[in-house]
């Protein structure tokens, strides 16, 4: 059974020069091929209607919340500070109700690197609005090298589901100025930068709901570690599409038999 992976999108709000396009939704390009070349079916969810989050959740199988601009402290009960960057009141409300309905629903979930920092404010966790009072001079979160580039190491636990899939020590890619300060309810770190940033969490007890603050869609083409990452949560997504089937095969079988 194919799984159908929902893959949240940002929105581009400025005219598209000698077009009729005065706004658009926005997904990268390597979400959509990682996805397909794990086996699964990708499926774009465009910053709408909250009211829809129920309909689209009902739909796929596992979501995966893309990166993207700031996330608002006014989700966390903070002010902004200086250094914050621009935010997007729609797609942080949005996308809230989207991953609060996909854990509801306990559907396996992939964050990443804006959508690690949402999942665990959606948890009742907070943010660091800036990092750069932290980084050391040889490690720094916002690389100027190729996206596709791993430029800075990070520290797996042992008793983590991510250590299965990347041992104990992975080189990851780094493009976010925020990140994780008080921990969410529920949720463990499971891997940190060298400065002490974390770098990625995730829900025990979940069929799967990890969070990475680096980009793997974007060195999945050459990392098998990401690769498998992007495999095993897939793998996550076929099991609830097979249990999704399931449970609603009695109904089935009862309009059959009324149609008899």
């Amino acid at each position: 059974m194919t799984a159908i992976i929902g893959i949240s999108a940002a929105q581009l709000s400025e005219q598209v020069p000698n077009t009729i396009s005065r706004n658009g939704t926005f997904v990268g390009g390597d979400y959509i091929s990682v996805v397909a070349k794990s086996g699964a079916a990708p499926f774009v969810i465009p910053v709408t209607d909250t009211n829809l989050v129920t309909t689209f959740v009902n739909q796929i199988d596992g979501l995966i919340l893309s990166g993207g601009q700031d996330v608002s402290p006014s989700l966390y009960g903070s002010e902004p500070t200086a250094k914050l960057g621009h935010t997007s009141h729609a797609r942080d409300i949005f996308e809230l109700a989207l991953l609060q309905e996909a854990l509801a629903q306990k559907k396996p979930i992939l964050a990443i690197c804006r959508g690690a920092q949402l999942l665990n404010i959606a948890l009742g966790g907070t943010l660091h609005q800036d990092t750069s009072y932290m980084e050391r001079a040889n490690l720094s979160h916002m690389q100027e090298e190729t996206a596709t580039t791993a430029t800075h190491p990070v520290q797996i636990t042992e008793t983590s589901r991510l250590f299965k899939m990347l041992g104990n020590t992975a080189q990851v890619n780094s493009f976010h100025h925020q990140a994780i300060d008080v921990l969410g309810a529920g949720l463990h770190v499971s891997a940190t930068a060298p400065d002490g940033v974390i770098e990625a969490i995730e829900k025990p007890g979940a069929p799967f709901v990890i969070g990475v603050q680096w980009h793997p869609e974007l060195i999945a083409e050459t990392d098998i570690g990401m690769q498998r990452l992007f495999q095993e949560f897939i793998k996550s997504a076929e099991h609830s599409a097979i249990k999704q089937f399931y449970n609603a095969a009695p109904i089935n079988f009862k309009k059959r038999a009324t149609l008899r």
